[in-house]
């Protein structure tokens, strides 16, 4: 599930940690009509307070849309705040809880200074080299 953690800064918002992420989930929510709707969607990132879904319903701006996560029964409110067009008549939209929700998504977020090159990282000159003296060491 997990692929890559940075930072990501959008217009208008807080500096937060996304995960990118494929979680399966249920989002409802009432279309321009006020016709309700309910569909499977994904996430393909998560942040501690949204994430960005791919949904096949046209979602706008500032709409009110809820989230289930079916395997815990959590549910969890959130608005759109960024809606991209995708190919395949498929919408990605960027939403946000009323605040901070890491709990919702059961993962532990970097720590804000997180990156690529952090010693914890896998991808870190340092821990590479750690490695390599362990090993050395170790045969």
């Amino acid at each position: 599930m997990l692929v890559e953690a940075g930072q990501v800064e959008l217009p208008g918002m807080a500096r937060s940690q996304r995960i990118l992420a494929r979680v399966l989930l249920v989002v409802t929510g009432e279309l321009n009509e006020g016709k309700p709707f309910q569909e499977q969607g994904a996430t393909t990132a998560i942040y501690a307070d949204g994430a960005i879904l791919q949904l096949k319903n046209r979602v706008q701006k500032g709409q009110k849309l809820n989230l289930l996560l079916e395997n815990t029964g959590q549910r969890e409110a959130c608005t759109v705040v960024q809606v991209e067009t995708l190919a395949g008549r498929r919408v990605s939209a960027r939403v946000q809880f009323s605040g901070p929700r890491p709990e919702f998504w059961h993962v532990t977020f970097p720590p804000v200074d997180w990156t690529r090159s952090h010693p914890d990282s896998k991808f870190s000159k340092a821990a590479r080299v750690e490695n390599l003296v362990a090993v050395s060491v170790g045969a």
